[in-house]
């Protein structure tokens, strides 16, 4: 039988386009068999006067507050898995998320977090704004506690030649300009949350004997 594990998708969304993909990732890693999806949000560092100067980002900022907790520490060490969320800000991640992951500081030191799997996504403004940039940025200060990096793919992402969506290192959505979030771009986050999943898994058996665990885990990532 296979172990259940929790997967946290955690994530900071200033308009709201991050939260949406984060919905999906956890969507994918949710239809992986015992597996456990909490998405929680960073705190927010901006000043109130950013958002009563935008009333349509409050709005938004107010839905998000309601509908996703702040992530803390805690859930970070007591997950199996962490899929890590950020808004592009020139060609890097958000002060938010920088400012949530400099807290690891001592889980780093006691390996708290060793060779547990990660993996990233992003939502930017523009294309070619900095999104894979942003993603790698990210994995920076994973590997350096010991994490273990799950990207996607190109076989996996699609068959189509025409089929443009999404990163080997993570999921992306492009939002500038009134874009929606495509049909393409769910199927990549999902994809991402069913691989971070898996792997979790994979890495978490405890059998005795892990051959039907991995055959079955092993579906998951084809």
């Amino acid at each position: 039988m296979i172990k259940k594990i929790k997967v946290l998708v955690v994530f900071y969304s200033f308009s709201g386009s991050v939260a949406q993909l984060a919905r999906f990732v956890a969507e994918g890693a949710a239809s992986v068999e015992n597996t456990e999806v909490v998405i929680k949000q960073v705190p927010e560092l901006l000043p109130e006067q950013v958002f009563a100067d935008k009333p349509e980002i409050k709005k938004i900022r107010e839905e998000l507050d309601k509908e996703f907790p702040i992530a803390s520490v805690d859930d970070l060490l007591s997950t199996d898995a962490v899929a890590f969320g950020t808004p592009t800000h020139f060609g890097s991640f958000a002060s938010q998320i920088k400012q949530f992951i400099d807290q690891l500081a001592p889980a780093w030191l006691a390996g708290r977090l060793v060779n547990k799997p990660a993996a990233f996504f992003c939502a930017a403004g523009s294309m070619h704004g900095g999104e894979e940039l942003t993603l790698l940025s990210l994995m920076i200060p994973a590997l350096n506690l010991g994490m273990i990096p799950v990207g996607i793919p190109y076989p996996i992402q699609g068959e189509s030649p025409d089929f443009d969506s999404g990163s080997p290192y993570g999921a992306i959505y492009v939002s500038g300009g009134g874009k929606e979030l495509s049909e393409n771009d769910k199927k990549v986050a999902r994809i991402l949350g069913k691989r971070l999943a898996a792997m979790a898994h994979i890495l978490n058996c405890d059998c005795l004997s892990c051959t039907t665990c991995h055959a079955l885990m092993k579906q998951q990532l084809e």
